[in-house]
């Protein structure tokens, strides 16, 4: 295995995994920013954009692409879907949800990858994948009977579609790799997914920086240099210079650490119903993502 691949990877999903605990600190912490979603979804990409812009123009440059009229659309189009609509709802369920619950359901975002990848890409729909579905769907069905800690059904509804539209995003992203690189794709959308963000923002919400205090800004400054732009490096680097079989599973981890942080940050602690509807969560990832043959697990890669 190749170690730095593997290292940046785990890197990555490590910084993935606090992007909830940040976003919701930024609400009960005491600062105003986390009160105020849409902004922080502008602010997150945006960032995130112009911060992998260089690196994505020098790719480009390395492989000789030029982007044409058609690519700056359908790249355009990926970013109102992945950046704008998806970062949105993503925010919104957020500021109604605790942050380990809403990292362990936005981590079957897999499954619907599953799920939709036929639509786009050469693979089958079986009734394995549409099993998984409906386990996932099922754990997410026990978090919202949990009413004890707060759990929002608006929430979790906020998080499914948020989900589900980055489920779509992840298929045409993949779809579109080969002829443009992950990371200009990743810069691009966020560029201008995240400005198509701002019209919502200030629709929806006004011209609140001006309450803003340093701990705010030294939040948004967290999630968009830290929790996306890096982590979105990290990953990307990591996730081309590792086994297959590493690349997927890795996910996996990301509720975990999200759990850990939130418990260490926010003191938040999952109840047994929590427990429950979180292991037929990962038991529905695990229907999906791990091949069989025969009826037994065989390596993905």
């Amino acid at each position: 295995m190749n170690r730095r691949g593997f290292i940046s990877l785990l890197a990555g999903i490590v910084l993935f995994s606090t992007i909830e605990v940040a976003s919701k600190l930024m609400q009960t912490g005491g600062g105003v920013a986390g009160q105020y979603p849409f902004w922080l979804a502008f602010f997150r990409f945006f960032i995130t954009g112009i911060v992998l812009l260089f690196p994505a123009l020098h790719q480009l440059h390395a492989r000789g692409k030029t982007l044409a009229r058609p690519d700056l659309i359908a790249l355009s189009g990926l970013g109102l879907l992945g950046v704008t609509l998806m970062s949105s709802l993503y925010h919104l369920a957020i500021t109604y949800l605790p942050a380990n619950i809403a990292a362990l359901v936005f981590s079957c975002n897999p499954v619907f990858v599953v799920l939709f990848a036929p639509l786009v890409l050469p693979e089958k729909i079986t009734a394995r994948k549409l099993a998984a579905v409906a386990v996932c769907l099922a754990g997410i069905g026990v978090l919202a009977w949990d009413r004890a800690d707060g759990i929002s059904p608006t929430g979790l509804l906020l998080m499914l579609v948020a989900i589900m539209v980055f489920a779509l995003y992840t298929v045409f992203f993949k779809k579109m790799t080969p002829a443009y690189g992950a990371l200009p794709i990743t810069a691009f959308v966020g560029l201008v997914g995240g400005t198509c963000i701002l019209p919502v923002s200030l629709g929806f919400e006004g011209w609140p920086l001006a309450a803003y205090g340093i701990m705010d800004w030294a939040g948004i400054t967290y999630l968009s240099l830290v929790g996306t732009a890096l982590a979105y490096f990290l990953f990307i680097y990591g996730i081309g210079h590792v086994e297959a079989s590493v690349g997927s599973m890795a996910f996996f981890l990301k509720p975990f650490l999200a759990a850990l942080f939130a418990w260490m940050v926010l003191g938040e602690a999952l109840s047994a119903p929590e427990l429950a509807g979180g292991a037929i969560i990962l038991s529905g990832m695990l229907v999906a993502l791990i091949p069989l043959k025969n009826g037994k697990p065989v390596p993905m890669d």
